[in-house]
């Protein structure tokens, strides 16, 4: 369709003919069909002014939940891992747009759902589009919708997902999550679907992000045994990369706690013998642990100091890992 200009009629159709929503639901249908996974549809719906036609179209039938729909749908494919069309988005007030059919389309699970994912993909590693989800009342909306569909697996790991970026290294946001039960909420959406890997991986990364260097997030998260749901979901999928690497960044925050942190971290480490991150995370959290003779027993008995020589062995170049493992075997001889 691109080489024929399809794209452009399209556009140019829906721009001629602004009041007729018949006309703008066949135009967002096919649009979101073809900017899935296709960058170069995805660059061309942007280039002939895609992103203003679809926005605005979607101001002037905010009752039409059809065109809200498709209209959410390629705005969240065209912003996939795409930093120059999240911030053309952005700057033509299409998040605002997005969290307002949202509100206006609280029980329509597909509006919820694409929403998530429209609003996951513009605020990917992007501290602007973050801060402006919080502004136009984007946490309010994820959470109370990841409430109202409680046993929707889609929305509750796209709503995870969602959380998980707003929160990257943004510590009002994080704070904003908190205070709106956002933790609870994960929380409860990874006790729901202990058998969702993937939901598993959005969960573990949102807590990990949302409780990095914020004492407060941290305290909540054990309060809300989220500790246990970690744990739990680390040795229910030992062979998940992400799930490993980030429930050990969160057992290493709280490693002054003890129970049965040292025997999933271990064998984490165990499982990912070659992976570079989680053998220093181990590291640094078996290093924290070392700081009783009850830990230290336990480390012993679970063969951590077998683990830590293999690693050094396999990381023979690494100073940092062969500097944690040389401390940790000192401390493990005392």
């Amino acid at each position: 369709m691109r080489k024929k200009k399809g794209i452009e009629t399209i556009i140019k159709s829906m721009n001629n003919f602004p009041n007729d929503n018949l006309l703008h639901q066949f135009g967002f249908s096919i649009l979101a069909n073809i900017s899935f996974q296709n960058e170069k549809n995805q660059n061309e719906i942007i280039e002939k002014g895609g992103i203003e036609t679809i926005i605005k179209s979607m101001n002037n039938f905010p009752n039409d939940n059809t065109i809200q729909i498709f209209g959410i749908k390629t705005l969240a494919f065209i912003s996939f891992q795409n930093e120059k069309n999240q911030n053309e988005i952005g700057e033509k007030k299409g998040i605002e747009t997005i969290i307002k059919s949202m509100n206006n389309f609280p029980n329509n699970q597909n509006i919820q759902k694409f929403g998530f994912l429209a609003l996951w993909n513009i605020s990917f590693q992007n501290e602007k589009n973050q801060n402006e989800i919080i502004e136009k009342g984007g946490i309010e909306t994820i959470i109370k919708s990841m409430n109202n569909f409680p046993n929707d697996q889609n929305i509750q790991y796209n709503g995870c997902g969602a959380l998980a970026n707003i929160s990257l290294e943004n510590e009002k946001n994080q704070n904003k999550i908190r205070e709106k039960k956002g933790i609870e909420t994960i929380i409860k959406s990874m006790n729901n679907f202990p058998n969702n890997q993937e939901i598993q991986i959005n969960g573990c990364v949102a807590l990990a992000n949302i409780s990095f260097e914020n004492e407060k997030n941290q305290n909540e998260i054990r309060e809300k045994k989220g500790i246990e749901t970690i744990i739990k979901s680390m040795n229910n999928f030992p062979n998940n990369q992400e799930i490993q690497m980030n429930g050990c960044g969160i057992l290493m925050i709280f490693s002054n706690l003890n129970d049965k942190r040292i025997e999933t971290i271990i064998k984490s480490m165990n499982n990912f013998p070659n992976d570079q991150e989680i053998q220093f995370i181990g590291c640094e959290t078996l290093l924290n642990l070392c700081s009783n003779e009850k830990n230290k027993n336990e480390i012993k008995r679970l063969k951590g100091i077998e683990i830590i020589q293999k690693l050094m062995i396999n990381f023979i170049n690494d100073k940092n890992l062969q500097s944690i493992g040389k401390e940790i075997l000192k401390k493990l001889s005392n």
